[in-house]
């Protein structure tokens, strides 16, 4: 139903349940987009017993995601500025099929983009 509970809709909805908002249908509709379209299924999911301390474990929660989210960015920032040097190698790497960036950047940190202090193709790969 809702492929992203961090997204607008579900931060939305996650965030009025925090203020105190306990009315399903006022909470199914803050969905937008593609949720609009179950309203109702939203609505009897949105039914239940969501009490004040169950607001604050939640603020603690997403508060604890929004920490976490912030370091993963301070690090991907970190690991764009050690690689940089390297932008061309990842790119070639990224061309491969089945090779994302991500996987690119691992490649060239693991292993790194010398490849003659590899004799043969089967040392590079043991």
């Amino acid at each position: 139903m809702i492929s992203d509970i961090f997204g607008k809709s579900g931060r939305a909805m996650l965030e009025a349940l925090i203020g105190g908002q306990r009315d399903p249908q006022v909470l199914a509709r803050l969905a937008d987009g593609r949720l609009r379209a179950s309203k109702s299924v939203l609505h009897e999911a949105l039914t239940g017993h969501f009490r004040d301390h169950h607001g604050y474990l939640l603020r603690m929660m997403l508060d604890h995601v929004d920490a976490l989210t912030g370091q993963v960015e301070d690090l991907t920032g970190r690991i764009e500025e050690a690689i940089a040097p390297f932008a061309r190698q990842v790119a070639q790497l990224d061309e491969i099929p089945g090779v994302g960036k991500t996987c690119a950047q691992e490649l060239v940190a693991g292993i790194g983009v010398d490849m003659t202090r590899f004799p043969t193709a089967g040392h590079l790969a043991s």
